[in-house]
């Protein structure tokens, strides 16, 4: 016979064996709970340095080697999860506590600069402004003031009227117009 038959024949008795156990009459008796840290037979096995660090790593022994009875301490297992969990949570408030105010700090500083910046921008266009006043004062005071033959609406080339700063010769006069505030030549 091939091994495939005697094995095929093989599992068909198993099969009629295991048909033929019955547990009918013996009511569902429940067997006690095992621990094998508590057998007194696994002992050597246990006290084995590394199986201890194991046990002890993964919490199910102290530091002494007494067995720590997991249902008795979940009440205090729950307690450090929770305490763990608030104390990650009041970190995290206090870091973004912090990056809030490095960002208020870093707001004040940027508008303590723009109000730099605009105070500087202002002291140069007032220096400017008396600056040009004082040359226009000057140009005014050094020249007389005549009036151009272009005087007339009609001969400004924009119909505003024209003032001459400057000598009556033609080549060298210079125009302000009112009506656009430019310099003609």
């Amino acid at each position: 016979m091939s091994s495939a038959k005697q094995r095929a024949k093989l599992e068909k008795f198993h099969k009629k064996r295991e048909e033929g156990f019955d547990l009918g009459s013996v009511p569902h008796a429940k067997l006690k709970s095992y621990s094998a840290l508590h057998d007194p037979n696994m002992r050597h096995y246990f006290e084995n340095p590394n199986v201890q660090r194991l046990l002890y790593n993964s919490g199910q022994i102290d530091s002494h080697g007494r067995v720590i009875n997991l249902h008795k301490n979940k009440t205090k297992l729950h307690i450090l999860e929770r305490e763990f969990k608030e104390a990650e949570i009041a970190e995290l408030r206090k870091l973004k506590e912090e990056e809030e105010m490095r960002h208020r700090v870093q707001r004040k500083r940027f508008q303590q600069l723009e109000e730099i910046q605009r105070q500087d921008m202002m002291a140069r266009l007032k220096s400017d402004r008396t600056l040009s006043k004082q040359i226009l004062g000057t140009i005014k005071a050094s020249t007389k003031t005549t009036l151009s033959p272009l005087n007339s609406r009609r001969g400004s080339p924009n119909g505003s009227k024209a003032t001459n700063f400057g000598n009556s010769t033609n080549d060298s006069m210079f125009f302000v117009t009112e009506g656009d505030g430019s310099l003609s030549r």
